[in-house]
């Protein structure tokens, strides 16, 4: 497991246990599906995880309520955290605990049920300049390894 950020003694984090999808448009990889915010945040679509819910439970339900979407052939293959100062919804330090995903789209089942959040294909190549959270980058990485994709990354 990655981790990035520090951990600082004496402080109190805030854990935040989550399942995220990285989905390829197409074979080439040239394109990833990403949630952008009315704050034009990006990140990679998942989320937390709710009581009783095993982690691809909740990434199946987040990407419903994302996108609309359902998902398939879900292959988990990172674990990475990151330590950071949340702003929103108030500041306070925080610990993403990431599990990623492969997954693919499947099919359209309802609207996106979470407002002000759209699901956009944008080329991998601006992923890092894009997504808000350092570990999702290092997700995409890996998964672009484990797919065998061959990305020039700065």
């Amino acid at each position: 497991m990655k981790v990035f950020g520090s951990k600082n003694n004496g402080v109190n984090y805030f854990v935040r246990k989550g399942a995220y999808a990285v989905i390829f448009k197409n074979q080439n990889q040239n394109e990833i599906g990403l949630i952008r915010t009315h704050e034009q945040q990006y990140f990679l679509p998942g989320g937390g995880i709710e009581k009783g819910e095993t982690y691809e439970d909740a990434l199946i339900r987040e990407m419903l309520e994302e996108t609309g979407y359902s998902i398939k052939n879900n292959y988990p293959f990172c674990h990475a955290q990151r330590y950071f100062m949340s702003t929103l919804p108030v500041k306070r330090p925080m610990l993403s605990d990431g599990h990623f995903f492969i997954s693919q789209l499947d099919q359209k089942i309802q609207k996106p049920t979470e407002k002000n959040n759209y699901f956009e294909w944008i080329n991998i190549k601006e992923c890092e300049k894009l997504l808000f959270h350092v570990h999702q980058y290092y997700a995409v990485q890996q998964a672009l390894k484990e797919k065998g994709a061959n990305h020039e990354f700065k």
